[in-house]
Protein backbone atom coordinates (compact mmCIF):
# COMPACT_ATOMS: atom_id res chain seq x y z
CA UNK A 1 0.00 0.00 0.00
CA UNK A 2 2.62 2.54 1.03
CA UNK A 3 4.59 1.78 -2.13
CA UNK A 4 1.98 3.68 -4.14
CA UNK A 5 2.51 6.85 -2.09
CA UNK A 6 5.51 9.09 -2.62
CA UNK A 7 7.81 9.39 0.40
CA UNK A 8 6.54 11.90 2.94
CA UNK A 9 9.46 14.23 2.29
CA UNK A 10 8.24 14.56 -1.32
CA UNK A 11 4.70 15.59 -0.40
CA UNK A 12 3.78 19.24 -1.11
CA UNK A 13 5.32 21.70 1.36
CA UNK A 14 1.96 23.01 2.69
CA UNK A 15 0.84 19.43 3.46
CA UNK A 16 4.12 18.69 5.21
CA UNK A 17 3.76 21.87 7.29
CA UNK A 18 0.25 20.83 8.34
CA UNK A 19 1.43 17.31 9.18
CA UNK A 20 4.42 18.66 11.13
CA UNK A 21 2.14 20.96 13.15
CA UNK A 22 -0.40 18.19 13.82
CA UNK A 23 2.27 15.71 14.95
CA UNK A 24 4.00 18.34 17.11
CA UNK A 25 0.75 19.38 18.82
CA UNK A 26 -0.30 15.77 19.41
CA UNK A 27 3.19 14.95 20.71
CA UNK A 28 2.89 17.82 23.20
CA UNK A 29 -0.49 16.43 24.25
CA UNK A 30 1.00 13.00 24.91
CA UNK A 31 3.87 14.58 26.88
CA UNK A 32 1.35 16.49 29.02
CA UNK A 33 -0.42 13.16 29.63
CA UNK A 34 2.92 11.72 30.76
CA UNK A 35 3.41 14.62 33.15
CA UNK A 36 -0.07 13.94 34.53
CA UNK A 37 0.88 10.30 35.11
CA UNK A 38 4.06 11.41 36.91
CA UNK A 39 2.11 13.81 39.14
CA UNK A 40 -0.56 11.23 40.05
CA UNK A 41 1.63 8.12 40.37
CA UNK A 42 5.23 9.38 40.77
CA UNK A 43 6.03 6.84 38.05
CA UNK A 44 6.32 4.02 40.57
CA UNK A 45 4.53 0.67 40.61
CA UNK A 46 3.12 1.45 44.06
CA UNK A 47 1.92 4.83 42.85
CA UNK A 48 0.12 3.27 39.87
CA UNK A 49 -1.55 0.62 42.02
CA UNK A 50 -2.64 3.24 44.58
CA UNK A 51 -4.02 5.47 41.81
CA UNK A 52 -6.46 2.71 40.81
CA UNK A 53 -6.89 0.56 43.93
CA UNK A 54 -6.63 3.36 46.50
CA UNK A 55 -4.22 3.57 49.40
CA UNK A 56 -4.20 0.87 52.03
CA UNK A 57 -5.77 1.60 55.42
CA UNK A 58 -2.36 1.26 57.06
CA UNK A 59 -1.06 4.25 55.04
CA UNK A 60 -4.01 6.62 55.63
CA UNK A 61 -2.40 8.39 58.59
CA UNK A 62 0.88 9.09 56.78
CA UNK A 63 -0.42 9.69 53.24
CA UNK A 64 0.09 13.08 51.62
CA UNK A 65 -3.06 12.50 49.58
CA UNK A 66 -6.01 10.20 50.13
CA UNK A 67 -6.70 7.95 47.16
CA UNK A 68 -9.78 5.79 46.96
CA UNK A 69 -10.40 2.77 44.73
CA UNK A 70 -11.58 3.80 41.26
CA UNK A 71 -15.17 2.72 40.71
CA UNK A 72 -15.98 0.64 37.61
CA UNK A 73 -17.77 3.62 36.02
CA UNK A 74 -14.62 5.75 36.21
CA UNK A 75 -12.52 2.84 34.94
CA UNK A 76 -14.89 2.53 31.96
CA UNK A 77 -14.68 6.26 31.19
CA UNK A 78 -10.88 6.24 31.37
CA UNK A 79 -10.59 3.12 29.20
CA UNK A 80 -13.15 4.36 26.66
CA UNK A 81 -11.61 7.83 26.29
CA UNK A 82 -8.05 6.62 25.97
CA UNK A 83 -8.74 3.78 23.54
CA UNK A 84 -10.91 5.88 21.24
CA UNK A 85 -8.72 8.98 21.31
CA UNK A 86 -5.32 7.37 21.14
CA UNK A 87 -6.19 4.69 18.59
CA UNK A 88 -7.07 7.39 16.04
CA UNK A 89 -3.90 9.31 16.84
CA UNK A 90 -1.73 6.19 16.64
CA UNK A 91 -3.32 5.19 13.31
CA UNK A 92 -2.67 8.60 11.73
CA UNK A 93 0.90 8.88 12.98
CA UNK A 94 1.55 5.22 12.12
CA UNK A 95 0.41 5.74 8.52
CA UNK A 96 2.55 8.86 8.22
CA UNK A 97 5.49 6.95 9.73
CA UNK A 98 5.08 4.20 7.13
CA UNK A 99 5.30 6.91 4.44
CA UNK A 100 8.78 7.90 5.67
CA UNK A 101 10.69 4.85 4.47
CA UNK A 102 10.78 1.38 3.05
CA UNK A 103 8.26 -1.13 4.28
CA UNK A 104 10.23 -3.40 6.56
CA UNK A 105 9.04 -5.76 9.27
CA UNK A 106 10.64 -3.46 11.86
CA UNK A 107 8.94 -0.32 10.57
CA UNK A 108 5.57 -2.07 10.37
CA UNK A 109 6.07 -3.50 13.87
CA UNK A 110 6.84 -0.04 15.26
CA UNK A 111 3.76 1.40 13.53
CA UNK A 112 1.47 -1.29 15.00
CA UNK A 113 3.03 -1.47 18.47
CA UNK A 114 1.27 1.52 20.10
CA UNK A 115 -2.12 0.08 19.11
CA UNK A 116 -1.29 -3.27 20.71
CA UNK A 117 0.12 -1.62 23.83
CA UNK A 118 -2.97 0.57 24.07
CA UNK A 119 -5.12 -2.52 24.65
CA UNK A 120 -2.54 -4.18 26.93
CA UNK A 121 -2.07 -1.01 29.00
CA UNK A 122 -5.71 -0.11 29.53
CA UNK A 123 -6.87 -3.72 29.75
CA UNK A 124 -4.03 -4.26 32.19
CA UNK A 125 -5.36 -1.52 34.45
CA UNK A 126 -8.51 -3.62 34.88
CA UNK A 127 -6.47 -6.72 35.68
CA UNK A 128 -4.35 -4.74 38.15
CA UNK A 129 -7.36 -3.04 39.76
CA UNK A 130 -9.64 -6.06 40.17
CA UNK A 131 -7.56 -9.25 39.86
CA UNK A 132 -3.82 -9.06 40.49
CA UNK A 133 -1.84 -5.99 41.61
CA UNK A 134 1.55 -7.26 40.32
CA UNK A 135 0.16 -6.91 36.79
CA UNK A 136 1.21 -3.28 37.24
CA UNK A 137 4.62 -4.26 35.83
CA UNK A 138 3.02 -5.36 32.55
CA UNK A 139 1.04 -2.09 32.50
CA UNK A 140 4.22 -0.05 33.02
CA UNK A 141 6.12 -1.99 30.33
CA UNK A 142 3.32 -1.74 27.77
CA UNK A 143 2.73 1.94 28.56
CA UNK A 144 6.43 2.68 28.16
CA UNK A 145 6.55 0.84 24.82
CA UNK A 146 3.41 2.64 23.67
CA UNK A 147 4.76 6.10 24.44
CA UNK A 148 8.27 5.27 23.27
CA UNK A 149 7.23 3.97 19.85
CA UNK A 150 4.77 6.84 19.43
CA UNK A 151 7.52 9.35 20.29
CA UNK A 152 9.92 7.67 17.85
CA UNK A 153 7.35 7.73 15.04
CA UNK A 154 6.50 11.37 15.79
CA UNK A 155 10.14 12.43 15.64
CA UNK A 156 10.76 10.52 12.40
CA UNK A 157 7.63 12.03 10.79
CA UNK A 158 8.54 15.57 11.89
CA UNK A 159 12.11 15.14 10.62
CA UNK A 160 10.79 13.87 7.29
CA UNK A 161 8.43 16.86 7.04
CA UNK A 162 11.43 19.19 7.46
CA UNK A 163 13.60 17.33 4.91
CA UNK A 164 14.16 18.76 1.47
CA UNK A 165 12.33 17.08 -1.38
CA UNK A 166 14.15 14.50 -3.49
CA UNK A 167 13.88 15.29 -7.19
Amino acid sequence: MMESLPPLQNWPAPVRKLIFTFVLVSFIGVVVGGVMIEVTTHLTPTGVVEQYKGISKSKIDTADELKFPKPAKEMLITTHNHILGLSSLFLIVGLLYLATGRDSWLQISIAVEPLISLIVTFGGLWVMRYLWSPFVYVVILSGTLMVGTYAWMSLVVMKSCLSKQNN
